[in-house]
């Protein structure tokens, strides 16, 4: 009697369908490692973080139920052709999934499919992200299981023998975990609630890209009211303007301002010795958002289509009430300043357009030499010492200037330079350092006596919420960052209680410079005697990117975008409609940054020039 063996055919359907099962069971594991890390992020924060984590992994029920859908299909038939479709659609699953899960655990972010769009063209920017994360422990184990989940989709996409009751069996648990995924515990009321969700869930929640109709901008045209501009005289002075955005810097790194960490004894000594403000907003919750921010003096509330296009900063283009257009009103140039590569999101043709004199970054022959860690960037203490340098040589120019300088040595994964360990505390401590190095050098060449360095975070950093910052602020702590002004012109010293934005520093060096200012009513001016808050501020959120934050009063309140039907949470201001209407025609008339796929594969494939600036121009 003759054995009969198995065909190469049968045998490569049996590895199929070990393959789907591992798929499964691969689903399951990071799942659990979703759980693990929303619970680390939440302790501290409530009660029972690991409430939290058993949330996520019930909300990442209906992903599993989608997995067991797409095996069930691929199981109705023996034709490999027919299968192909699911066994594709089940293996990109699993790697958006245990992408998502990366960007939980590195930057407390969802894979929100628009910001592949936006980020995507920028590989040098992402092997550099990588290589330092691959440095750590978490990213040796983040490599182990990327090498696991790509031998698990090589037997996954192998074909699959035809089992009508196990697809049947699937399509069941499909169904059960489907509706488990539907319920909604007490713990979605948690205010980081957008990480509980599962990625697909939060994507579809994302309203901020819907558009307006035309009838709905013809009337709100008709209607609209503008509010007037709130003037003032200026104090007609010309100091020299410098202001620094710190990568990442946040309220939990200073004790002074009310932080749990102690990484910045330096910032917090020239604070006391200068002006603070322990009650500063960060109008948006990226770097790109911080310096529209700054620099246009606008909050960078998103341009229709914005995360669908590779163009961050689209709709902020008008150099109209941008810094450049204010200090050269007055005599002055404008120069901008950073260690990084400006093709990154294109900041060279930005700050062109808005009418910097000179721009400089990574290709500055100063920096050769030095070591290059987050986009091609040298430390913060060569861009300090580069600036010097730069000072220097125009010691004999009396032409006034203002320079804007952005650092990156904080920029997350956190490397501490000094010793290239991977350390918050220690990359902080070190960035500290260097500020109050710069601070110690312009000492030396009088710079404060007619001269004002202003010192923000660029925005909140991308880690959890600490339970000192939650008790003090509750949920505007993603909003806020340390906010510094030194000089020995007269002005407000000590802690400046008000409320301030980054949105205040071009309406408040205008001021300055002026004889006599306006400003809008979202405008702050923290130079003026006395100071001078905006009538409300607006923070466009991370976690939540269809949500703008409102502070007025004391209070906060949410503006939904969502197109016709955007609208309020919480308690509104009294002119809440002039200024969901204002923000509506604001979006509309900057236009739709909207760009095809098509045109960005080929422009991420084409060379792109990296342009720079001389420094003498």
């Amino acid at each position: 009697m003759s054995i009969i063996r198995p065909t190469a055919s049968t045998a490569s359907r049996r590895k199929g369908l070990i393959g789907a099962a591992l798929l499964v069971v691969f689903m399951l594991v990071v799942a659990g490692m979703r759980g693990l890390a929303l619970a680390g992020i939440a302790t501290g924060l409530t009660d029972c973080p690991w409430c939290m984590g058993a949330t996520a992994i019930q909300q990442d029920a209906g992903i599993l139920a989608l997995l067991l859908t797409f095996t069930g299909l691929s199981l109705l038939s023996a034709r490999y052709w027919l299968q192909l479709p699911w066994l594709l659609l089940s293996g990109l699953l699993l790697l958006a999934y245990a992408f998502d899960a990366i960007l939980l655990k590195t930057l407390v972010q969802h894979l929100y499919w628009l910001d592949i769009v936006k980020f995507g063209k920028e590989l040098d920017a992402i092997g550099r992200f990588g290589t330092i994360l691959l440095a750590s422990n978490t990213g040796k184990l983040m490599l182990v299981g990327v090498v696991a989940g790509v031998a698990v989709l090589v037997l996954a996409l192998l074909p699959r023998p035809r089992r009508p009751r196990l697809a049947l069996t699937c399509f069941a648990a499909a169904a059960l975990f489907f509706l488990v995924g539907l319920w909604s515990p007490m713990t979605m009321k948690y205010i980081n609630y957008p990480l509980l969700q599962n990625f697909i869930a939060a994507n579809l929640a994302d309203s901020v890209d819907r558009h307006y109709s035309p009838a709905f901008a013809d009337a709100l045209r008709k209607e609209y009211v503008p509010p007037a501009p709130v003037c003032a005289a200026g104090r007609d002075l010309r100091p020299n303007v410098i202001v620094i955005a710190v990568e990442s810097l946040s309220m939990y790194h200073s004790k002074l301002f009310g932080g749990s960490n102690d990484d910045t004894p330096r910032l917090d000594a020239i604070a006391r010795d200068n002006a603070y403000f322990p009650d500063f907003i960060a109008n948006g919750f990226t770097t790109d958002g911080g310096l529209i921010a700054m620099i246009t003096g606008k909050p960078p509330i998103p341009t229709l289509g914005r995360y669908q296009s590779a163009e961050a900063f689209a709709g902020f283009e008008s150099p109209h009430g941008a810094l450049p257009e204010i200090v050269h009103a007055h005599g002055y140039t404008a120069h901008f300043f950073t260690t990084g590569d400006l093709g990154f999101l294109d900041k060279s043709a930005w700050l062109k357009g808005l009418g910097f004199d000179s721009w400089e970054g990574a290709e500055q022959p100063f920096y050769n030499g030095w070591k290059r860690r987050h986009f091609n960037a040298a430390e913060d203490k060569a861009l300090y010492q580069r600036f010097l340098q730069w000072l220097d040589a125009r010691k004999n120019d009396t032409t006034p200037w203002l320079a804007v300088l952005l650092t990156v040595s904080t920029h997350p994964p956190f490397v501490n330079p000094e010793n290239e360990s991977l350390d918050e505390t220690g990359a902080f401590r070190y960035a500290d350092k260097q500020i109050g190095m710069l601070y110690d050098e312009l000492t030396k060449r009088d710079f404060f006596r007619d001269g004002v360095l202003m010192i923000s975070g660029d925005h909140r950093s991308m880690t959890p919420l600490s339970a000192t910052e939650l008790a003090r602020f509750g949920d505007s702590a993603l909003a806020r960052t340390p906010f510094v002004v030194a000089t020995q012109l007269p002005m407000v010293r000590g802690a400046v209680e008000s409320t301030f934005q980054q949105a205040d520093i071009a309406p408040s060096i205008a001021e300055l410079l002026g004889g006599r200012a306006c400003r809008e009513p979202d405008q702050g001016t923290f130079l003026s005697l006395p100071p001078q808050p905006a009538q409300y501020i607006a923070h466009a959120r991370g976690d939540r990117r269809n949500q703008v934050d409102i502070y007025f009063d004391g209070k906060q309140a949410d503006l939904v975008l969502a197109g016709d039907q955007s609208n309020w949470i919480g308690p509104k201001p009294d002119n809440w409609k002039q200024i969901m209407d204002g923000i509506a025609l604001d979006r509309i008339d900057r236009g739709s940054a909207d760009e095809n796929f098509l045109d960005l594969m080929i422009n991420a494939r084409a060379p792109k020039p990296r342009e720079s600036s001389s420094s003498t121009k």
